[in-house]
């Protein structure tokens, strides 16, 4: 009986429906790192009309093969991050997709994703859609899109305007 109810309790709890964050001024999570720090592999983080400041760095940020976490801007409605070094810089990431956000006015690069600097654990299964990327702050080699030792990622309908 015991073996029975804790497989049970097993099979729901990988039943539990995904969640959407809502983030922006009067949602439940006012920035992208609050929900960042709540978000489940499945989940959804859904980010409303507003401009967000740049310079956010997330380590090891994983959904899974059958659950992705999807960050995105809520339809109809304008996400911006402005600034920072890098809008928002990803280290180890895996199993996720960016969706309908603009990053902007970044004085090194848009948005950064990479391996940790480790050959043997690259960021993977990343994907880019519906972004905008445009308006560097600086002059040189700064990228619009940062991808370093990535595998496995689409670009899907994404504008680059104006980079460095």
């Amino acid at each position: 009986m015991t073996r029975l109810l804790t497989l049970l309790a097993l099979t729901l709890a990988n039943q539990v429906p995904a969640a959407t964050l809502h983030v922006g001024a009067g949602y439940p999570y006012p920035t992208l790192t609050a929900a960042v720090n709540a978000v489940q592999a499945g989940d959804t983080i859904e980010i409303h009309a507003g401009t967000y400041s740049g310079g956010l760095f997330f380590s090891n940020l994983k959904g899974t093969a059958a659950k992705w976490i999807t960050i995105r801007g809520a339809a109809g409605e304008t996400a911006i991050f402005d600034g920072g070094n890098n809008a928002i810089q990803l280290t180890d990431p895996a199993y996720l997709h960016f969706k309908n956000l603009i990053f902007q006015q970044q004085t090194g690069n848009g948005l950064n994703t990479d391996d940790g600097g480790s050959y043997a654990t690259p960021a993977h299964h990343i994907i880019f859609e519906n972004c905008t990327f445009r308006d560097m702050a600086v002059s040189g080699n700064n990228d619009l899109l940062k991808l370093s030792g990535l595998n496995d990622f689409e670009v899907r309908n994404c504008v680059f305007q104006n980079g460095a």
